[in-house]
């Protein structure tokens, strides 16, 4: 069985006979926002002729094996069938990069694995019940990571974006934009980072031992009690800190939606009047029509 590394920025043929079967392991993580990405997320299957088997997404290992048919992205690069299609341009537009950077900022092999037929091969059944709860688990987190307050955020750059795209002198609003949107990012790991270290403070063990020393007649309980009146106090400044990059979260997504809403192309339209109102011409002319109208009704 030879095992050999995937490169990620190019589509590769993969060696599977009639029958045969290959293993997909491994983990890329990106450096732009922590995310890590195991083959499922980093490749698009279907296209590649390829399919399913069996799934231990806890180990990040696939079972693949051949459709049987011709992979539309595997004719479209020129390779054989099957092959692997890295999804890097999603990916890479998803977090506004363009694939050579997302490439760049990736780290962690992608391997395969050759195996040996099986004796007996998998029912359809079981393959599509498998690639079924596949595609949810990869739905359901898709949705997950949109409706974080950063993937908010993401979308209200996107939209932004797309409005200063037809404008050659919004280039300026364009790399604060971006601007704005690194700084979401810093936020956002912030917010990350504060929201863990408060989920492992057991407050209520912190409430008892203050009561205990409120009440130890020992020499040393007050000075038990100042330490922790210092870790209330850091507690607070974390709570604090959470609050801030969340809130700052949501000041730049308002932001964000706010310039996608002013820099829409028919903006003003219903109140701006030219300098020759077509409504007063036509106003106008029915005045003129009326007034030819009176004079000729009217007795020599």
């Amino acid at each position: 069985m030879n095992v050999a590394a995937i490169p990620l920025d190019r589509v590769t043929a993969l060696p599977i006979a009639h029958g045969g079967r290959i293993v997909l392991r491994g983990v890329a993580t990106t450096s732009v926002d922590g995310t890590s990405l195991d083959g499922i997320g980093l490749f698009d299957l279907a296209s590649g002729g390829l399919q399913v088997v069996q799934a231990l997404p806890e180990r990040h290992e696939y079972l693949l094996t051949s459709t049987g048919e011709l992979g539309s992205a595997c004719a479209a690069a020129g390779v054989p069938s099957p092959c692997l299609v890295p999804r890097l341009r999603s990916l890479a537009h998803d977090r506004l990069r363009t694939e050579r950077e997302f490439a760049a900022t990736l780290s962690g092999p992608i391997e395969i694995e050759e195996m040996p037929p099986p004796s007996r091969p998998p029912t359809l059944a079981v393959a599509a019940l498998f690639a079924v709860a596949l595609v949810a688990t990869a739905l359901a987190v898709l949705r997950k990571r949109r409706r974080s307050p950063l993937g908010r955020v993401r979308n209200a750059a996107r939209q932004a974006l797309q409005s200063t795209l037809r404008d050659p002198t919004l280039r300026a609003v364009r790399s604060q934009i971006l601007a704005t949107l690194e700084r979401a990012v810093k936020l956002d790991e912030a917010r990350r980072v504060c929201a863990r270290a408060l989920r492992r403070v057991d407050r209520a063990s912190l409430d008892r031992r203050r009561r205990t020393s409120e009440r130890s007649p020992a020499p040393d309980a007050a000075e038990a009690l100042v330490w922790l009146g210092e870790e209330y106090a850091e507690l607070t400044r974390l709570e604090n800190d959470l609050a801030s990059s969340v809130a700052g979260l949501a000041r730049i997504e308002s932001g964000l939606r706010v310039a996608a809403l002013r820099l829409r192309a028919h903006r003003g339209t219903r109140v701006r009047k030219e300098s020759e109102d077509p409504m007063d011409l036509l106003a106008a002319e029915f005045a003129l029509r009326d007034e030819a109208i009176a004079e000729v009704g009217q007795d020599p």
